[in-house]
């Protein structure tokens, strides 16, 4: 059995022959590919017709092109092998270009191939009656964080007597599935062992995922949203962004697989949300109001949990800007404009604006008189209005921030942002730097809480 998948792949919109040199034989418009998935890898296998230089040309396209949008230029159709008899298509629309390698040692069966590796695939396959409406969501090695407290440690089933059965339990508190949407869930361990009897040691190693139930009815694009959901959330609680190696979602028409590798190389983090006076294990957060508001502000919490982890991956300049734009972000509100209470009607005032232009055209020049009455209008109506505050100030009021409070002024903050947007870093303090950065570590995570519908926060004004 062959241990790859075939697919027939071609490129509509682009004109191979136009790239590296010209060559007698035309590139073919489609190509057979075996597809490979393993464990640190996924990569196609194009072949082609040496004389096409096909493999050159797609590597010098590939070169002039955004590689996060490879996986939109191809057009996939699956072929029948070993392999491919339960596949219904393959999806490679969100596939980003990982690289490419060229070689004269290419060759299968006569014909030569090119190798672009990508960073995902996504795989239909016909239902598995029992399972549908379940789905799996394997996390990276970084997951093991949000299901380890889930858990006691490996220990024998009888205290007392050594029969030789050992388990894992689920902690008391932790064997509820949480609700979401259409869906429930809970973090699991997927168990796998190994075992030989010439050998003393026997292992079980632990895979973390999210067990998901769906009702009737679910669709393939909530089934995965919801997955989306649960992976930002515990992304901002640790303050580092997790994600998913391989997911499977057992629908009605169709079992979906959609593989992703996994990101090797990254900044260890140890997140909480103590530094918002929040002492909650992610647990406790499942187990709160947060469903709610974190679906209807996914869009927004998607883009500033990203910033907010990335702050904590780039020097202090940097952190600063990018927590002081997530305020920014976040600032979706409008001030209503305040007009003064008039002591006159609306006749008697207007007669004394009258008066009021009256004497200040005796200020302007005669020939400018004409365009100084066109601007009165708008002067009128901003004289009625009262001072507004000021927007950032304003904002962090409505999201319950006492900015009297704050052991660094906002204006000082703006002074700061200023300074270093444009390069006046030798007006910038060490140390003030230092503590406006935790300043603002505690306000974005608490904006972010805010829209997660969490209100349990406190603001820490304590700067160490």
């Amino acid at each position: 059995m062959t241990d790859f998948h075939c697919l027939d792949i071609e490129f509509p919109d682009i004109d191979f022959d136009s790239y590296y040199i010209k060559t007698k034989v035309k590139v073919s418009k489609v190509h057979h590919v075996h597809l490979y998935a393993e464990k640190d890898k996924i990569e196609l296998r194009f072949l082609y017709d040496e004389r096409t230089y096909f493999g050159e040309k797609l590597m010098t396209w590939s070169n002039k092109i955004d590689g996060r949008k490879f996986g939109s230029f191809m057009k996939v159709v699956t072929t029948k092998n070993h392999n491919n008899e339960r596949l219904q298509k393959v999806d490679l629309s969100e596939a980003k270009l990982v690289g490419a390698s060229n070689s004269t040692d290419y060759y299968e069966n006569g014909k030569k191939y090119v190798i672009v590796k990508i960073n995902t695939a996504k795989y239909y396959w016909d239902p598995i009656e029992q399972e549908k409406f379940t789905a799996e969501f394997y996390l990276d090695d970084k997951g093991f964080r949000i299901v380890k407290s889930f858990y006691s440690f490996l220990s024998s089933k009888s205290f007392f007597n050594n029969e030789g059965k050992f388990e894992i339990r689920r902690m008391k508190d932790a064997n509820r599935f949480f609700k979401l949407g259409k869906s429930q869930f809970r973090p699991e361990y997927y168990f796998v062992s190994n075992d030989d009897r010439e050998n003393r040691i026997a292992t079980i190693t632990k895979k973390p995922k999210l067990q998901f139930k769906y009702q009737k009815g679910i669709t393939e694009k909530e089934a995965f949203f919801y997955g989306d959901v649960i992976l930002m959330l515990a992304s901002f609680y640790y303050h580092l962004k997790i994600d998913y190696v391989l997911r499977r979602v057992h629908l009605t028409g169709s079992t979906i697989i959609v593989k992703n590798l996994e990101q090797k190389n990254f900044v260890e983090n140890s997140g909480n949300l103590y530094g918002f006076n929040i002492h909650w294990d992610f647990n406790k957060l499942l187990s709160s109001s947060w469903q709610k508001d974190t679906i209807k502000n996914y869009e927004l919490l998607s883009k500033v949990i990203s910033l907010f982890n990335q702050s904590h991956l780039v020097d202090s300049n940097s952190a600063f800007l990018i927590r002081y734009n997530i305020i920014e972000i976040c600032d979706k509100i409008k001030q209503e404009k305040v007009k003064f209470t008039l002591a006159l009607n609306k006749n008697q005032t207007n007669k004394k604006y009258e008066e009021a232009l009256s004497k200040l055209l005796e200020t302007i020049s005669i020939d400018e008189r004409e365009e100084f009455k066109k601007r009165w209008h708008n002067v009128q109506t901003l004289l009625q209005n009262k001072p507004m505050k000021n927007q950032l100030v304003a904002f962090l009021e409505s999201q319950n921030l006492d900015t009297k409070s704050f052991p660094i002024k906002i204006d000082d903050l703006k002074k700061l942002r200023d300074n270093i947007t444009h390069g006046s870093i030798d007006k910038v303090s060490k140390d003030q730097l230092r503590k406006a950065n935790i300043l603002l570590y505690r306000i974005a995570g608490i904006l972010i809480l805010n829209l997660i519908g969490i209100k349990n926060w406190k603001l820490k004004t304590e700067l160490t």
